[in-house]
């Protein structure tokens, strides 16, 4: 009753993207090559950290030139801006449809509440997942090679699209 109660508060707040109701199971820290498409814009590439710090998670965004786009902390299931950079709504959201990405299949009616998602394999092979807000895909992630879940892109319900890549560490 409590993820189904939270996920209804989730959705009554505009524009704040929906978070798991527990903290979902998944390993940080991540490091991330992001390349956000949209219609009529060119390509923008992105530099991403995730990692934890206690009990929260702090993200941050970059350009290529490592100025900073964005750094939220995700503590007690809300968001938060870290330092001084002016809020970033759709930052945000790529951070929050990540989370959704790397929480574990079996873990999402828990996290998220059950019916809220659904998750399906394209006669190609392709896995996909989506979080359902009104009965609608608010993101749609795909994994065109399952092998690889490190490799994956997320779609949004208002066209933009995050390519998803780990950073390869150099020795």
């Amino acid at each position: 009753m409590s993820p189904i109660l939270a996920l209804a508060l989730l959705a009554g707040c505009a524009g704040a993207p929906p978070v798991p109701a527990r903290e979902a199971g998944f390993s940080l820290p991540r490091q991330l090559h992001v390349v956000q498409t949209a219609a009529g814009q060119p390509a923008l590439d992105l530099l991403l950290v995730a990692q934890r710090e206690g009990p929260s998670l702090r993200w941050s965004l970059f350009d290529p030139m490592g100025v900073p786009q964005a750094r939220q902390m995700l503590e007690r299931g809300q968001w938060r801006n870290d330092g001084f950079l002016r809020p970033n709504a759709q930052a945000r959201d790529l951070f929050a449809a990540l989370v959704f990405s790397w929480t574990p299949e079996t873990e999402l009616d828990a996290a998220y509440g059950a019916g809220s998602w659904r998750a399906s394999v394209a006669a190609d092979g392709t896995a996909q997942r989506e979080l359902l807000e009104q009965g609608r895909a608010r993101w749609t992630v795909r994994w065109r090679q399952p092998a690889r879940a490190d490799v994956f892109s997320i779609a949004t319900a208002d066209g933009v699209t995050w390519t998803v890549t780990p950073l390869k560490e150099l020795p």
